[in-house]
């Protein structure tokens, strides 16, 4: 098919989809220009896997994918990574290895965090159990080596990059591999694709979709890598698939399918015995298949643990599950599946912030005023707002607040891709809450007029994740007396109306509250000053206290000093936290979304002595007015990168002096920075000059 039929087809079935570029694109996890670029037939080769997401994303029938990748598919190898079970690596169907222990624990971390770079230590870590050799980098490198020959395959290629490729960066290694060639990245595709579908009524289609998700499953990720079983990347797909699966029963049910769903949800219950909203799922999917006092024996288990293990009676979705089993009303129910669970499920490992739940609690749980409740949470990257504004919300609702409507989506403010179109987002909140399709305004006023109408005299919670401008966010806020809104945004947004929490670090005792937690509470007891010390090294970030923690839980033998020993001796205290190259990525992410005055602003302050700047200090080192610095110095406040301090100064707080460090150093020379410095002592000899002078 020459490129301009592709685009005619993809553009022929995005209309039938009734999919606006916009949507579309987003579906497929494309830019929109690379939508147009397809459409237009300015690619003169789309890649394979770029092809597969328009397909599917648009709808396109599997016979028509296949004839639009056939050229790929009969020229060239087929490479995969399957990480949803046992690790298996293969060439055209073909097991290639690798066999090693070490090499399959390197190969499933890279899989894990795939197009990100990886820590060298990290890698150092895992793949060796007990202490490193002195030539485990070098060691490291020969490994990395081996697993790109078998990723590699010897037959040629079309094009370089339709197999993963093993790549070094600076300070690590990164997997560059394409969608369709990770098992998990397709299972990601598949369940948004599935999301969409179910929320345009398109029950049967997601009914599909989910099953093709969720057969990639071969069982527990990375399975017979021990060294991996905590592994921050692993728990966080675990938890995907239990809530998949609860997504597909609830899909099933309205189609009159449970079923299906009955054997993963027995699957998902036996790996989580105390969690509720899979048992309520399973009590509902085995009662609308006819097996009702199977279901009820579940919640006769379930119940006798809750109490037994944790003292507490079951929450109000599983009591409610188990009075409809008693009714024997388990049919099909005529709302929109999801409209009112659209919460990410709690946070396990929540602890802390009780004052800032109080906050929360007291306006959001008050009595209605003359307009909605809105509260607005800002913060750095990893200090922790999304997981406050998530547990928040469920607390209110556990005690009775907003049960008609709960709305969630994350607005991609700060994140790898393009931040959500308002109307986009309208149209999901639209359909959830029982709009069809053909009466969906097509202009954003109009979307927006009916939304604030359908929750008006509800009492409706909408949590707005990850904004990224005021003007994103406005037509998104309800306007009933009944209706609240929660906005988390590393940004300070100036929204009228809204109540505002800056969420600043931990305090001492809920940073080594978290380390309790997650490494263990007889560890932490054992050795407070040292867990205190943790907690200091970590600048007491809420995200580098839970890589700290989680890094000991991952290593039983390692006590509370080895890692306060391992943070107070190192240069790069980022990168000895960085497991997965999460804290790097969650920094980098809001550090490039800064102008480029900001940027360099920013990291020449890491050059000064002291703890903080004045805006004439800050002046001198970047070589500015001082009103051009205090504007610079402002606007890296509000985008939480510093802090305001007493008498006009300014502060790096904890690891983003250690961040701004790092980014000096790779991005100025030498001389650069001398220069700056150069400055900065000049202009204090100058002041003190002066001041002699006058004294």
């Amino acid at each position: 098919m020459e490129p301009d039929g592709v685009g005619r087809r993809v553009r022929e079935a995005r209309r039938r989809a009734g999919l606006t570029q916009r949507e579309a694109a987003q579906l497929a996890d494309l830019s929109l220009a690379g939508l147009r670029d397809v459409e237009q037939g300015r690619v003169t080769r789309p890649r394979e896997s770029t092809l597969r997401r328009v397909a599917d994303a648009v709808g396109l029938p599997h016979a028509d994918v296949r004839e639009l990748v056939r050229t790929d598919l009969s020229s060239g190898p087929r490479v995969r990574v399957d990480i949803l079970g046992p690790l298996r690596v293969t060439v055209d169907g073909h097991a290639v290895g690798p066999r090693s222990q070490a090499q399959r624990v390197l190969l499933g971390l890279l899989a894990l965090s795939p197009n990100a770079t990886v820590g060298r230590e990290t890698l150092v870590e895992s793949v060796w159990e007990a202490q490193p050799p002195p030539t485990a980098t070098e060691s490291l490198q020969s490994r990395v080596s081996r697993l790109r020959r078998r990723l590699h395959p010897r037959r040629p290629v079309p094009q370089a990059d339709t197999f993963p490729t093993l790549v070094s960066v600076d300070g690590g290694y990164r997997m560059v591999v394409p969608e369709d060639q990770l098992d998990h990245l397709v299972f990601r595709r598949l369940v948004a694709q599935a999301r969409h579908a179910r929320s345009t009524g398109d029950r049967l289609g997601a009914h599909g979709l989910y099953q093709r998700a969720l057969e990639l499953w071969r069982g527990a990720p990375l399975a017979g890598l021990d060294r991996l079983n905590s592994h921050p990347g692993v728990v966080t797909l675990t938890r995907q698939w239990h809530a998949v699966v609860v997504e597909y029963a609830s899909n099933a049910a309205a189609l009159g399918r449970n079923q299906d769903a009955v054997p993963l949800l027995l699957k998902v219950t036996d790996a989580e015995p105390l969690d509720e909203a899979a048992h309520a799922a399973l009590m509902m999917a085995l009662a609308g298949s006819g097996q009702q006092a199977a279901a009820l024996s579940v919640f006769d288990t379930l119940r006798r643990r809750l109490a037994d293990e944790l003292g507490t009676g079951p929450g109000t979705e599983l009591d409610q599950a188990h009075q409809r089993v008693l009714r024997q009303d388990v049919g099909a129910r005529s709302e929109p599946v999801g409209a009112r669970h659209q919460l990410p499920p709690d946070i396990a490992e929540f602890t802390g912030r009780s004052a800032e739940l109080g906050a929360l609690h007291d306006v959001l749980a008050g009595p209605p005023g003359s307009g909605p409740a809105i509260y607005r949470i800002s913060g750095m990257g990893g200090v922790g707002k999304t997981r406050l504004a998530v547990h928040a919300a469920h607390r209110l609702l556990a005690a009775g607040h907003y049960a008609d409507v709960q709305l969630y989506t994350d607005l991609g403010g700060r994140s790898s891709r393009p931040p959500a179109d308002p109307a986009t987002v309208l149209g999901s909140f639209l359909r959830m809450t029982g709009v069809p399709d053909d009466r969906l305004p097509r202009s954003l006023d109009g979307r927006a007029a009916l939304y604030r109408d359908r929750l008006r005299g509800k009492n409706a919670l909408v949590l707005l994740d990850n904004a990224d401008s005021e003007e994103q966010v406005a037509p998104l806020l309800p306007d009933g007396p009944t209706n609240s809104a929660l906005i988390t945004s590393r940004r300070a947004l100036a929204i009228s109306g809204a109540h505002a929490l800056t969420l600043g670090l931990f305090t001492p005792t809920d940073a080594q509250a978290l380390l309790s937690a997650v490494a263990g509470g007889a560890r932490a007891a054992a050795e407070p000053a040292r867990a205190e010390a943790i907690a200091a090294l970590c600048g007491r970030h809420p995200l580098a206290v839970a890589l700290a923690a989680r890094r000991l839980r991952n290593r039983p033998a390692w006590t509370m000093a080895d890692v306060a020993d391992r943070l107070a001796t190192t240069a790069d205290r980022i990168g000895e936290l960085d497991m997965g190259g999460r804290l790097t990525t969650t920094f980098d992410l809001s550090y490039n979304a800064l102008g480029a005055d900001e940027r360099r602003m920013f990291r020449l302050l890491a050059l000064h002595p002291g703890p903080d700047v004045s805006e004439h200090t800050a002046a001198a080192l970047a070589a500015v007015a001082p009103a051009c610095a205090g504007s610079l110095l402002e606007r890296l406040a509000r985008e939480h990168f510093i802090v305001v301090g007493d008498r006009g100064r300014y502060l790096l707080p904890g690891l983003l002096a250690e961040y701004a460090r790092r980014a000096v150093e790779r991005e100025e020379t030498e001389s650069e920075r001398e220069t700056a410095v150069t400055r900065l002592l000049d202009y204090y000899l100058d002041t003190a000059a002066s001041a002699t002078a006058r004294g």
